[in-house]
């Protein structure tokens, strides 16, 4: 018994050696953890003090150089050898068709280009960027060897040229089904360049200019499917500078830089353009595109559309464009109508609105000349502002003051005095600011910078109107009529600034009878001009002082 005691006790004290054993390899390991933990800290700290500190010239960047390597060899040569493989079978067509016939060295294109097909579909698994690129060029290279069957050699390989068109189509076709199916913006946008390019190779109007629609159309759609913006915009932009390069006599086919006498299929072919791609502002965005694309593809439309149809109308419309405009006029104001109650975007209706009324005012002054037709631009600003206060635009509103105030400073500066022109500023000034002034919180103006320009060109307009439409001897007194007019409707208004305009009136009228008709009046004029001047100044001035009085007396009680 005693034995057997002694035994658990040595067990006991074993077992408590090995726990101490333990706890003291425990401690030791979170020793060490915390050592490695702080390291890591100041690791990290010397990190961010470094990323985010360049006022020490002696700090290390830290910079991973084995992602910069991996990038430069993955994506970067990948481009590069791509691109010089592109370059290279090339060549290598060509110079088959140095050496061998056309229908050999094709062959060997094709060839080759098969095997770009085999090496992109074998690095399809293990190397995905290097596969596409490699897929891309074995497209570009399908389409230059098929080009080469007909355009660019002495010897076409297939003398039919719509045989080769037809292919090249179908070569175009065959690259965006792709695009589509692996939903790759880079491989649509290489699809429509080739179709637009097509489209010039083919030299002829009724298969170029169809197919530039088609493309056109085709962008459309793509922005409408998967909203590829920017395959978007640069398709725009592409369409109408192939039909700009199409006005020239098409000029890449070796053709003298001249004009194409189909000037009736340019022009519709023009309007389709513009419609197809004004189609943008209907579609709905879902997510799929930034609302900045709206504006943007508005804009760069009217633009590019204004910029075609100019140099059409130029070359062969110059004598006969007003039902051009007038056309491109209502077409625009029903559709902001359509995208008003359609959208609920402010630009967009406001956009084609003003588009609207800039093509009336080409076609007014294509009907009228000027200068007669200033007081018909003039009068218009006031159906400008009527829509504005429609559509809610303030965009319209600015827009109409620019042109108005512009429209006004050409008159003075280059053409004589009309009276029905002076007076039509003056009525449309004056008519715009009390309509803006009534109706300015449905505008949203939060300033009186448009009214005060209304306002100002009121004042000069009335003084220029007068000064032509009345005889010399009675300018000071229809001046006088002028202040009494504006005293009045500050009465009538309630309004201080055509009080102003009143003084303003005033102190013109005695600056010009003191310095101008002294010189020239009969005394029984100049009397009568002092007289009526004194009248209206002495008498403005006694009623509106006792006014003042009888305001301040009534805030003081």
């Amino acid at each position: 018994m005693p034995q057997e005691n002694q035994d658990q006790s040595v067990v006991i004290s074993e077992l408590l050696e090995k726990v101490n054993s333990l706890e003291m390899r425990i401690d030791k390991i979170e020793g060490q953890l915390d050592v490695a933990v702080q390291s890591l800290a100041s690791a990290r700290a010397g990190r961010y003090q470094t990323e985010h500190t360049s006022n020490h010239a002696d700090e290390d960047v830290l910079v991973d150089k084995g992602l910069i390597e991996s990038n430069i060899f993955e994506y970067g040569l990948a481009w590069f050898g791509s691109l010089v493989l592109l370059f290279g079978i090339a060549f290598l067509s060509n110079l088959a068709g140095n050496y061998l016939n056309g229908t050999l060295a094709s062959i060997v294109g094709y060839s080759a280009v098969a095997g770009v097909f085999f090496l992109s579909w074998y690095l399809r698994n293990s190397f995905t960027h290097l596969s596409f690129l490699l897929n891309i060029s074995a497209h570009l290279l399908v389409y230059y060897i098929t080009l080469r069957l007909y355009f660019f050699i002495a010897q076409p390989v297939i003398p039919v040229k719509g045989v080769v068109l037809f292919m090249l189509f179908a070569v175009v076709c065959v690259q965006c089904y792709f695009a589509i199916r692996r939903n790759s913006e880079l491989q649509a946008a290489i699809a429509l360049i080739l179709s637009l390019a097509t489209a010039l190779f083919a030299d002829a109007a009724f298969v170029s200019l169809p197919l530039i629609i088609i493309t056109a159309a085709l962008s459309v759609f793509l922005f409408f499917r998967f909203g590829w913006q920017r395959l978007l915009i640069a398709a725009m932009i592409l369409v109408y500078a192939s039909q700009c390069i199409w006005l020239l006599n098409n000029p890449i086919m070796g053709n003298p830089i001249g004009a194409f006498g189909t000037h009736t299929f340019n022009l519709v072919s023009l309007f389709l353009y513009g419609a197809i791609f004004s189609v943008i502002p209907m579609i709905r965005q879902d997510g799929k595109f930034p609302n900045s694309v709206y504006p943007a593809t508005i804009l760069i439309n009217g633009m590019s559309f204004s910029v075609v149809l100019l140099s059409v109308i130029a070359s062969y419309y110059s004598a006969g464009f007003v039902w051009i405009f007038s056309m491109i006029s209502a077409l625009c104001l029903v559709y902001s109508i359509f995208l008003k109650y359609r959208t609920n975007r402010i630009f967009d209706p406001a956009f084609y609105a003003i588009y609207s009324f800039m093509a009336l005012s080409v076609a007014v002054y294509g009907y009228s000349k000027l200068p007669d037709a200033i007081w018909l631009l003039a009068l218009q600003s006031l159906l400008v502002v009527s829509w504005a206060l429609w559509f809610r635009s303030k965009i319209i509103v600015v827009m109409n003051t620019i042109l108005l105030v512009g429209i006004l400073i050409i008159y003075l500066a280059f053409y004589h005095s009309v009276d029905k022109v002076n007076f039509a500023f003056v009525v449309t000034a004056f008519v715009s600011a009390r309509v803006i002034n009534w109706k300015k919180e449905r505008l949203t103006l939060k300033t009186e910078f448009i009214r005060n320009t209304y306002m100002i060109t009121l004042f000069f307009s009335m003084l220029f109107a007068l000064y032509h439409v009345a005889p010399k001897q009675y300018v000071t007194l229809s001046w006088t009529g002028a202040a009494v007019f504006y005293f009045v409707m500050s009465l009538i208004l309630k309004n201080i600034k055509y009080r102003w305009m009143a003084i303003a009136t005033v102190l013109f009228t005695g600056f010009y009878l003191f310095f101008v008709d002294l010189s020239h009046l009969e005394t029984g004029y100049r009397t009568l001009a002092f007289l009526f001047l004194a009248v209206i100044s002495l008498g403005a001035s006694l009623y509106f002082t006792k006014k003042v009085r009888k305001k301040s007396q009534s805030g003081a009680l």
